[in-house]
């Protein structure tokens, strides 16, 4: 299999450096509005994403969240990301607040068969604590695309 580039799946346009939400509804909605879709498949999206979120927080802890949604509305998976400094209390596993924030949006049969091994990219992106103080630290959208392709390689 070729290998995944996480920038192949994440456009600077759905890319916020500097989330202004302060709870994890405001985040959902901040990240949903990053989607490169109609305003009424964001509602959908939001809804859904929600919904996935009622049955267990997706904040997996270390300051990372991981929300995900699977729907007709998408033709391909996208990746929205969303960075708050100051941290949001998102009812992550380990209580702390998250600072990353990893959309994942996908068809909920994708013929590339990628939504699994897109996660598990995700996660060794972040597994590493010098890896989230670069993400933490980079400046640009441009910056942000770069570190994660070398930092998934």
């Amino acid at each position: 299999m070729e290998p995944i580039h996480l920038s192949d799946y994440l456009d600077p346009s759905s890319i916020n450096l500097s989330l202004r939400a302060k709870n994890k509804d405001d985040v959902l909605k901040e990240l949903v509005e990053l989607l490169n879709v109609d305003p009424k498949s964001k509602n959908i999206a939001l809804e859904l994403v929600g919904s996935r979120e009622a049955l267990g927080s997706t904040g997996i802890g270390k300051g990372i969240a991981i929300p995900h949604v699977r729907s007709t509305i998408f033709s391909r998976i996208t990746l929205v990301y969303g960075r708050s400094d100051k941290g949001v209390d998102y009812d992550a596993v380990d209580g702390g607040p998250v600072h990353h924030f990893f959309l994942v949006a996908s068809p909920p049969i994708d013929p590339s068969n990628l939504y699994h091994p897109i996660l598990a990219k995700i996660v060794q992106l972040v597994r590493l604590a010098k890896n989230r103080k670069k993400l933490a630290e980079i400046d640009s959208k441009a910056a942000l695309l770069n570190l994660i392709d070398e930092l998934t390689a």
